[in-house]
């Protein structure tokens, strides 16, 4: 059979949340408190759901600084900044440094246009934007 496929891994739960594998991106996905959180590696280390709610405490903590640092990176693009969300967390650097990166995105007037806002022990480290 042509082209062959990998057997995604099983969907792992715990606690009401279920992580799901996406052979494509290759990485995990899966949500806490409404916020997508991803994360790379087979298999799945549980231990991701933890980190997932430690940062939804963080983000909500952060979220006035983080969404004026993300305004502060768009200032000079000709787009709708009121339309900014989050599209998903990364946890891949969140065992070593405590460092998830957040990735913002918006409307159609965004385009390709997202910005990133990493995070490590709590405080804003670095924002870019780009396409």
């Amino acid at each position: 059979m042509w082209p062959f496929q990998k057997k995604a891994p099983p969907d792992v739960t715990r606690g009401g949340r279920t992580a799901r594998y996406d052979p494509q991106l290759e990485y995990w996905a899966f949500e806490c408190d409404g916020i997508e959180f991803h994360v790379k590696g087979i298999p799945f280390n549980e231990a991701a759901f933890d980190w997932a709610r430690r940062a939804v405490e963080v983000i909500r903590s952060l979220d006035e600084d983080i969404r004026s640092r993300v305004d502060e990176c768009l200032r000079d693009w000709p787009c709708d900044k009121s339309k900014k969300e989050i599209l998903g967390v990364e946890l891949d650097e969140y065992p070593e440094s405590k460092t998830i990166l957040v990735a913002f995105t918006g409307d159609d007037s965004w385009g390709d246009l997202g910005v990133d806002v990493t995070i490590t022990d709590g405080k804003i480290v670095d924002v870019s934007g780009g396409d």
